[in-house]
């Protein structure tokens, strides 16, 4: 089993309760990150299970509330879509239903400016001189939009809107 640094081990449920509290002081954790955070200090899955029942009861962990702080920080961070919030929310094995309930928080207009907001910041660094600049920078766009968690219908529509060239004549491609 891990060890903390100083190799103490969590020999009661009492250590264990008393070392989540010290971690909630820093940040919040879901109910399944406590857990491993205390296996990790070898403590006996009876111990983990006394201490986290102690901690729900007091309100010290509470998955949905744990849900909204994420959406919270999701939602300050205006370059990221829906699919890196729920993206975030299963790394920390929040329940399917707390997912689609938060995700639903979301509307799909400030979907849509998220996404431009990011194309333009993506776009101020590039220049688009020729058509096949355009075709390379569309293509960059897709992946960096994509990989901020936007949906694939949205970056097209984005894509669209944000990229078009147009050489001697004045037809968009």
């Amino acid at each position: 089993m891990l060890r903390r640094k100083n190799n103490k081990t969590l020999a009661s449920a009492q250590e264990a309760y008393n070392y989540a509290l010290t971690l909630l002081n820093y940040r919040d954790y879901s109910l399944w990150e406590m857990q491993e955070k205390l296996k990790k200090c070898s403590a006996a899955p009876e111990d983990i299970k006394e201490a986290v029942d102690k901690l729900r009861e007091y309100g010290f962990i509470d998955d949905k509330r744990y849900a909204l702080r994420v959406y919270d920080g999701w939602a300050a961070k205006k370059y990221y879509g829906k699919g890196r919030l729920k993206n975030d929310l299963q790394k920390r094995n929040i329940s399917d239903e707390l997912i689609a309930e938060v995700t639903a928080l979301a509307q799909e207009s400030s979907e849509e400016e998220r996404c431009r907001a990011a194309a333009d910041t993506y776009l101020k660094k590039k220049k688009i001189n020729s058509f096949e600049d355009a075709v390379k920078v569309k293509a960059g766009l897709g992946r960096f939009l994509f990989a901020r968690g936007f949906a694939v219908d949205l970056i097209k529509k984005t894509m669209a809107d944000k990229i078009t060239y147009t050489a001697d004549t004045t037809s968009d491609w």
